[in-house]
């Protein structure tokens, strides 16, 4: 795969790749806590939603004091 690098040369190579590990590992944790931040937005907004649809749309409205 690689052609013959000396030990000097696999190290660097392993440190450079580790480094782009750490990054998108980051980048993945990142792009996680975005999507389920997302996901429980759009279900309080569809809660949210259901709850005014069902006030709205409710044939026998109960009378509140």
């Amino acid at each position: 795969m690689y052609p013959e690098l000396s030990y000097l040369d696999i190290t660097k190579k392993l440190d450079v790749l580790r480094a782009k590990q750490r990054q998108i590992n980051i980048e993945i944790a990142n792009l996680e806590e975005m999507k389920s931040r997302k996901l429980s937005e759009e279900f309080i907004n569809w809660n949210l939603y259901q709850s005014r649809k069902k006030d709205i749309y409710d044939p026998y409205p109960t009378v509140r004091f």
